[in-house]
């Protein structure tokens, strides 16, 4: 209101200053208020006017950049809230369900094995199987994104051939592909040499794959592409022609605060953790993440890791 007010009355205040009214008709002129202070006309020039309007604006910058610095500060306190409160609310119902099964499962197995053939038993046996093997990799995004967000990461960087990587986690993953019939068609150029975590490079191709099984049809097939680009830097794509994503579910996707959590077309559960962890992973490891999708159609994800031959500076 202050700076406003002088602009505004620049010309008139001007003219009093120029004809030497002083330093008590300026405050009287600015301020608006009596003012007990009595310094004489010549002891404040037109100069003086200059340098007093000045260091009003530069009063008025440093107040709007600190109120910038709060208002991010404030921000960043309302995401870190959001975030923990997902935590949480992963941890005290998304794992519930892996849980029930597995109770609900080995207390049927314990209570009535006797009586059950061969076969019943397997059945069994398999669907613990499968609720143990979805209850650790819940678990395990947890851990790693809580490391992340602590800043705890074991980040060893060395030589990896990204296609034989690539191929050994597909193949593992090929079982749990097989029990919705969906084909994982692997297409790796060769020599595909990168400069990455093993572990953290895996763990992103697991997620990826696993994301693009969890939300296949039954009979779909999903595609994993490796190619070296033209800045040498490699590019692996995991697509897939499933349910795909609108795009408010594409802006919420890397987001923790937005709880975006979709059932699997087999009805599977997730934290929501999967594709925020694989974006953290991928810019640990220098590289970006592109998602693509659309309802109906299928999701796209492309992510990027250095080759040897490219250049980090």
């Amino acid at each position: 209101m202050l700076l406003f007010y002088v602009v505004s009355n620049f010309p008139s205040i001007f003219i009093r200053q120029s004809s030497g009214a002083g330093l008590y008709h300026l405050i009287q002129d600015v301020v608006g208020f009596q003012s007990y202070m009595w310094v004489g006309p010549s002891s404040f020039s037109t100069i003086s006017l200059f340098i007093f309007i000045a260091a009003l604006i530069l009063l008025l910058v440093i107040f709007r950049q600190k109120n910038h610095k709060l208002m991010a500060r404030n921000k960043k306190l309302e995401q870190e809230n959001a975030a923990k409160d997902r935590f949480f609310s992963i941890v005290a119902h998304d794992l519930k369900s892996p849980f029930n099964s597995l109770i609900g499962l080995s207390e049927m197995l314990m209570l009535h094995s006797e009586s059950m053939n061969q076969e019943q038993v397997k059945n069994y046996s398999k669907m613990v199987h499968q609720s143990t093997s979805k209850l650790y990799s819940l678990v395990d995004n947890l851990l790693q994104w809580s490391r992340t967000q602590l800043g705890k990461t074991d980040y060893r960087p060395e030589k990896i051939d990204v296609s034989i990587v690539t191929s050994n986690i597909v193949n593992l993953l090929r079982i749990s592909a097989q029990e919705k019939d969906i084909v994982i068609s692997l297409n790796m150029n060769k020599d595909l040499v990168g400069i990455a975590d093993v572990n953290i490079f895996s763990a992103v191709i697991r997620n990826l794959v696993s994301n693009a099984v969890k939300f296949s049809k039954i009979g779909g097939t999903i595609y994993v592409n490796g190619k070296m680009r033209p800045d040498k830097m490699i590019e692996v794509e995991v697509a897939d022609r499933g349910v795909g994503m609108d795009k408010i579910q594409i802006e919420k996707a890397f987001r923790i605060d937005s709880g975006t959590s979709t059932t699997g077309t087999f009805n599977e559960k997730g934290t929501g953790l999967g594709l925020i962890l694989c974006k953290e992973f991928v810019e640990i490891n220098k590289g970006s993440i592109l998602l693509e999708s659309k309802p109906g159609k299928g999701t796209s994800v492309k992510f990027t890791v250095p080759s040897i031959g490219y250049n980090m500076n």
